[in-house]
């Protein structure tokens, strides 16, 4: 139960403590007094973002804080667990005990979380206001036919958030696991694409004559002198040609020797008859003898000089391809590659174990989605079980509210076909037919509210054929079958009873002043038949002093309270008639 409720310095007001009892405490106030900004506050202990809008003051902090009292074992378990304070475990589980939660917010320093003065993180504080306070805002009636809001009220209805958070936590944990090993296949399939290219590039230089050269400029030498031997060989070859190999070698000419040949035949038959011509003629035999040495010395130097032409070519293709790895791996020396070449070598060794690491995530990943699927089964059941019977029981309450005619179905596709529900079920024994959680809220569920409010009227998707007031009061007849007895839990109701009015209006406070007997309701309301209904009544004002406007809250004693329904039947200007049937509001509910 909330006992305290106290606020600094939060949009219009400075500073408020509000003391609160059990049952149904009612709120009131004229629109724009300041109702909505208690509903502000109370968000921010439930997690909501502050804005700058929020600090009436922005130079100090804004404080939101909270005291509960409950004997309720789970909220002390994670009391316990979030304040790292065991010996809450170890007091009177019958006796009630007191916990404050606490925001502190400045926008110039580090904003505060506080359970029983230790700080906590804002989930944490979070977490623990989850379980000892519900609110319920215009926007959640509005957002009753959302598939979202229905499951967790559907969940709520069935007390099936126990399943649900062990399923929520199952779920986020098989996410982590798959998220992990998505991220080790991933970078599995990278290294694998990393090794291919270090292996080319290994067998590439593993090829590669590396170590046949100590440096290149050594085979840069040697072929030069392959070349230079070449080039020497090719002009000795052309050489003998041009001396002695006649018209095939010599590009078509004559070679020396044939000509001094033509020449000797010319002067053949002078010889004898001229001495003169003879010792010229011999002169000229010399000449020929001597190009035809030169012509056979020519043709063995050159046999000497030119080289084997596939060693020579083996050799330009070693520099080239040297030439090109030094160029690509960006380094000048052979020996800078044979230092690459060791350090690729030793890289696509030093991998070792990737096999069994992926293995024992596949294997803990398959271990998670097993406890998930156990967990929505579970909580399927759970869910079929409580809400067998839901449309029946809402249509009772739904019945005091003015719909005697309404109707309320509940469907449900599953994601997946489940033996009869009378087969005991073992999620071993599911096919489950590749099914994966798809978030941390359905499971194996996909249930949907079609509602009907008229006879003759087909049932249809909630959201299609409800109104705001019948929304209203069917989120109203769904949390009034809360299996709340006993329970120190608060529920804060804001303005439920938007769209109602006359007798429907006095049968909704009635149902509140019911589940207040048994639970903590506090309501804010525009309507004199739902106040006069409270247990306690609070009315927010707002006022100005000095230039200043602030929010004041008021318990209000009986002849205020007479005063205050007055006014919300009458107006300002409130006549006896409506301090009569203010009056007559407070007779019918005993407290007048």
């Amino acid at each position: 139960m909330l006992t305290r409720l106290y606020i600094r310095n939060f949009a219009l007001i400075s500073e408020l403590e509000v003391p609160l009892g059990p049952g149904l405490t009612v709120i009131t106030g004229e629109t724009g007094a300041g109702k909505s900004i208690l509903l502000d506050a109370v968000g921010l202990l439930l997690g909501d973002q502050a804005e700058g809008a929020h600090f009436k003051d922005p130079s100090l902090s804004c404080v939101v804080e909270m005291e509960f009292s409950t004997a309720d074992p789970e909220v002390r378990a994670k009391c316990a667990e979030l304040t790292d304070d065991p010996d809450l475990l170890n007091r009177d589980a019958s006796q009630a005990m007191e916990f404050v939660l606490r925001r502190e917010i400045n926008p110039r320093k580090r904003s505060r979380c506080l359970i029983n003065d230790a700080a906590v993180a804002l989930r944490d504080l979070k977490a623990l206001a989850a379980l000892l306070l519900d609110l319920s805002g215009q926007e959640e009636a509005v957002a009753v036919d959302r598939r979202q809001t229905q499951i967790l009220l559907l969940d709520e209805v069935a007390g099936c958030e126990g399943h649900r958070h062990r399923y929520a936590q199952a779920y986020r944990h098989w996410k982590t696991l798959r998220k992990e090993l998505e991220d080790f296949l991933a970078d599995l399939e990278q290294r694998k694409r990393e090794e291919e290219r270090i292996l080319f590039f290994w067998k590439e230089l593993q090829d590669a004559p590396l170590d046949a050269w100590e440096e290149l400029g050594l085979l840069e030498s040697a072929l030069a002198v392959q070349e230079n031997a070449l080039e020497s060989g090719e002009k000795l070859r052309g050489a003998e040609a041009v001396l002695d190999e006649g018209t095939s070698g010599n590009g078509g000419q004559p070679s020396v020797s044939d000509t001094l040949r033509a020449l000797l035949q010319t002067f053949g038959g002078l010889e004898s008859k001229d001495a003169e011509v003879g010792t010229w003629t011999e002169r000229l035999r010399s000449l020929l003898w001597q190009a035809q040495e030169l012509a056979r010395d020519a043709a063995d130097l050159a046999d000497q000089r030119i080289p084997d032409l596939e060693a020579t070519a083996l050799l330009r293709e070693q520099l080239d391809g040297l030439q090109g790895l030094l160029h690509k791996h960006r380094l000048g020396t052979l020996e800078a590659l044979r230092g690459l070449r060791a350090r690729l070598g030793e890289a696509l060794g030093s991998t070792p174990g990737v096999d069994e690491a992926k293995a024992a995530l596949e294997a803990k990943e398959s271990q998670a989605l097993a406890a998930v699927r156990g967990a929505a089964l579970r909580l399927h059941l759970a869910r079929t079980s409580a809400l067998a019977d839901l449309s029946e029981r809402c249509h009772s309450k739904l019945s005091r509210l003015g719909m005697e005619h309404a109707r309320l179905i509940l469907r449900n596709e599953l994601a997946l076909t489940l033996p009869p529900a009378s087969t005991p079920m073992d999620p071993a024994q599911v096919d489950w037919q590749g099914w994966l959680p798809q978030d941390a809220l359905q499971g194996l569920d996909q249930p949907e509210l079609w509602f009907s409010a008229n006879p003759g009227q087909e049932p249809r998707p909630l959201g299609q054929v409800a109104s705001g007031g019948e929304k209203s009061r069917l989120l109203l007849a769904l949390k009034s079958l809360v299996r709340e007895e006993g329970s120190n839990h608060t529920r804060i109701f804001d303005e439920i009873d938007t769209g109602i009015s006359g007798e429907t209006a006095l049968r909704m406070g009635q149902m509140l002043s019911e589940m207040g007997r048994h639970q903590q309701i506090i309501l804010i309301t525009h309507l004199p038949q739902i106040a006069a209904l409270g247990d306690g009544h609070w009315h927010i004002t707002k006022e100005v002093h000095d230039h200043q406007t602030r929010t004041a809250l008021t318990i209000l004693d009986p002849e205020q309270r007479k005063q205050t329904l007055a006014r919300m039947i009458g107006g300002d200007r409130y006549g006896k008639a409506a301090l009569q049937q203010a009056e007559d509001l407070l007779n019918r509910a005993g407290l007048a």
